[in-house]
Formats: structure tokens, sequence, C-alpha cells
């Protein structure tokens, strides 16, 4: 071997490697624009469940000047005026809003064991002898005024209470009708929710017509 190889040897004995060598990993890691990408899921996916969480456990208010009550007994008017040719009777409307189920009793000038109306049988003779027709006035939800002869004759009950805002609930027999147009939700006598009298505002009174009952009272 010559003395120039020699030198070589001596001077390389091996193959060097750079001085800023970095080794490089078979198995390949995140970038960071995934590592981030990965992340605002993560945070949307917490904040998401957050907001469930808190809005299960915390009801809604109603807004004000938007709320309807979810449970209401009714609350009697005992001083409606009839007018004089016995067609009409009038509550104020603001009873009707305040109370949202109205019950009003008027006197007959003869006592009725049975009314024929809209093609049903009313027994008038299990409320109060007959001496009285029965009605019922309701301000609902969408602030439509609905009115009718307050009874559920299969049962022969004279009396309701609205439930969850939005039905009309018999206390005897529970049947139930929405409060807007009695349309049956549920109960064995849903095909008898009140004969509906047709209403009309007048000023400050809400006005039920009475001329299809062909009825008089004792003003």
């Amino acid at each position: 071997m010559g003395k120039k190889n020699r030198q070589k040897l001596r001077r390389y004995p091996y193959t060097a490697q750079p001085a800023n060598y970095k080794p490089v990993s078979s198995k390949k890691g995140l970038s960071n624009a995934k590592k981030m990408f990965i992340g605002l899921i993560l945070i949307a996916v917490i904040v998401i469940a957050a907001s469930f969480t808190f809005s299960s456990q915390s009801p809604q208010q109603p807004t004000q000047g938007n709320f309807y009550p979810t449970n209401v007994a009714p609350v009697t008017f005992a001083s409606p005026r009839i007018s004089t040719d016995s067609n009409q009777v009038s509550v104020p409307v603001s009873n009707v809003n305040s109370s949202k189920l109205l019950f009003v009793d008027l006197k007959l000038t003869s006592p009725l064991q049975t009314l024929e109306y809209q093609g049903r049988t009313i027994p008038l003779s299990y409320y109060r002898d007959g001496q009285y027709l029965p009605l019922v006035v309701i301000s609902a939800p969408s602030g439509n005024t609905i009115a009718g002869i307050r009874t559920c004759e299969p049962c022969g009950s004279f009396s309701f209470h609205i439930v969850r805002g939005a039905n009309l609930k018999c206390d005897v027999c529970g049947t139930e009708w929405t409060l807007e147009d009695f349309t049956p939700i549920s109960g064995g006598c849903t095909t008898y929710p009140p004969p509906r009298l047709s209403t009309t505002i007048n000023g400050d009174n809400v006005q039920v017509d009475l001329s299809a009952l062909d009825l008089q009272y004792n003003a």
C-alpha cells in the first residue's frame, strides 16, 4: 500500500456522518396541521356536550308577555250579561284573558231535562237540576277565544281543566282535546268535546252566540 493510501486510511477510517445528521424514523407522526384540526374538533365536541347538558338541566323560561300557564283550574264568572232577546251572552275580555278558563252558568227561565244540539243530547238534568246552561269560555295560547257548552255527556261531566298548557281535560273521564279546536287527543270520550258556540270580540267584551240553542234565560 502506497504512502498516500495509508494517509487516507488514517484520516478516514470510516465514512463519517454530517454533524447535523438526524436519523429518520420509519414511523410518520401527525403533522402540526392535523394535530390542530383534531384539537379543534375535540373542543367543539366538548362545547356542544356542555351546552346540551346545561339546556337539559335548565328548562327554558317563557318570554315575558308570551307566557301561558301549564295547568289551569277554572274560574267561575257570576255576572254575565244576557241580551234581551236571549241570543247572546257577554263576559269581559279581561276576565277571559286572565283566567284562561272561564265557567259561566246561565239561569234558565224553566228547568230543562235535556238539550238537543249538533246531533247530541246533553243531559242538563245532571247539572244543578237542569236549571242552568253551563258554558265554558277559553283564552287559547294562540290568543283565540273559544266557547262551548260545558259538557262531556257520556260520563256526565260538566267540569274541565287545562293541562300542559295545550289541552282541555275532562275532570271525570280524563279525555283530552286541544284548546284551539277541540281536536281529540286521548281518552274514552274523544268524540264528545264541549259543543262549540261562536264568539266575537266587541270592545271590552267577549260575546257568545246563543241563538242556535233557542233557549230563554233569566237576566
